[in-house]
């Protein structure tokens, strides 16, 4: 393909990227824009690439010389990573000679589908919380350690309190949190005397797990910590049985106790469902959620509709007409409308088309070569994410909602 473009002269395309309608999604939050503009900006062919291309002896040496000398000389438009847009919008459009652009189909769907789909699924569980705090637990469950990466980095612009992955807060510096595991528990003659070393090395960060071996008696033994050494216990975590029956007499006891400070913490297979569970229909005294396996690998929904289409060719608009799987043709931008600071709708209209009064959410950020754009620190996309979720309408935000945004075409 990429072949018959370059002896055909390589006339320009402008391809757009866009999410397909999910019933389990009403909304999407962008993300994966800064990393694939920093892969488009390194993607080369090495020599070791174009001498595997030459043994498959199916391309001609002067396209494998092309590719050689090859680098992304096209425009691209995004919205701002961090931005809630909605099903058919365009979120990244690229203008460029029409082999580039398709050269980098795998590259953008890659890093936007994943990042994207974190990112809203991060941002369900926020919106779920009912403001208790939560923990990105997700680094054992994602596929492959750059994935970890980039789920912590993800849940935590989406509104997440910190991480265990301690890789991701050093590079992202996202605050970090954690508690022992099973294993240490295990390694002592009994609960009590693992929990009295542990105090002996870290007094001032104390973090009980008391579900080993039986959840009442792993509080028991945390009370008689605090009698036998005067010491305060930050939190306990509950990591398996009946948890909203066991938050319930955890806080009791604790209570009892005079441990009023000390909060409860809950993970195993935490996401969304589960939590809104426990906190908004059955109100458990829980303060801080570890989310992990589920978010890591959003398993409501691991595969989004993310597709890139060519919608025009030296001027000529293009789209395809495969029942189900039709869309809009054009260069297009999106304008966003509010009410009182909340979400009103949205309209889709053509590149050229200036519309009054609504924000053009599709910026320039790269062009020729050139960055036209400064990226912004972790916290700067987390508070715009926040803000985003705030004016986004409740109706979307309830997990069985089918509310569809009203997102207006005119072209």
């Amino acid at each position: 393909m990429g072949q018959v473009y370059w002896r055909k002269g390589n006339k320009n395309g402008i391809f757009s990227l866009f999410f397909r309608p999910n019933i389990k999604r009403s909304y999407y939050v962008l993300s994966g824009i800064d990393d694939a503009i920093n892969k488009i900006i390194k993607f080369k062919f090495n020599n070791d690439d174009i001498l595997y291309l030459k043994s498959l002896s199916i391309f001609n040496n002067d396209f494998l010389e092309y590719l050689a000398n090859f680098h992304f000389t096209g425009s691209i438009r995004a919205m701002k990573e961090g931005t809630i847009f909605f099903p058919n919008e365009p979120v990244v459009e690229i203008n460029a000679p029409i082999l580039e652009g398709q050269l980098l189909e795998t590259l953008l769907i890659n890093e936007v589908h994943f990042q994207t789909s974190l990112a809203t699924k991060a941002s369900r569980i926020v919106n779920s919380s009912n403001g208790a705090d939560l923990i990105d637990f997700s680094a054992r469950r994602t596929y492959g350690t750059e994935a970890s990466l980039k789920a912590s980095r993800n849940s935590y612009i989406s509104g997440f309190s910190s991480t265990s992955n301690v890789e991701a807060g050093k590079i992202y510096n996202i605050p970090l949190a954690g508690t022992m595991g099973h294993s240490y528990i295990l390694s002592f003659e009994n609960e009590f005397n693992s929990y009295k070393e542990f105090l002996t090395e870290f007094p001032n960060n104390l973090v009980f797990l008391v579900d080993t071996y039986d959840t009442i008696e792993g509080i028991k033994n945390v009370i008689k910590l605090t009698k036998d050494y005067d010491c305060k216990v930050k939190a306990i975590r509950l990591d398996s049985g009946d948890i909203k029956a066991l938050s319930f007499k955890a806080r009791e006891m604790l209570d009892i106790a005079g441990l009023n400070e000390t909060k409860i913490i809950v993970s195993g297979s935490m996401d969304e469902y589960s939590i809104n569970k426990l906190i908004n229909k059955n109100n458990c005294p829980i303060d801080i959620f570890g989310v992990g396996s589920n978010y890591g690998v959003s398993a409501d929904l691991p595969v989004m509709g993310c597709v890139y289409k060519l919608v025009e060719t030296e001027g000529r608009p293009v789209s395809k007409n495969s029942s189900g799987k039709q869309y809009l043709p054009y260069s297009k931008q999106v304008y966003r409308y509010y009410e009182n600071n909340i979400f009103d709708h949205d309209i889709v209209t053509k590149q050229d088309n200036i519309l009054d009064k609504g924000i053009a959410l599709i910026d320039q950020v790269f062009d020729k070569g050139d960055l036209m754009y400064s990226k912004l620190p972790i916290d700067e996309i987390r508070t715009y994410v926040a803000y985003q979720l705030r004016s986004l309408p409740e109706k979307y935000k309830d997990l069985d909602s089918a509310e569809k945004f009203n997102v207006e075409v005119k072209i």
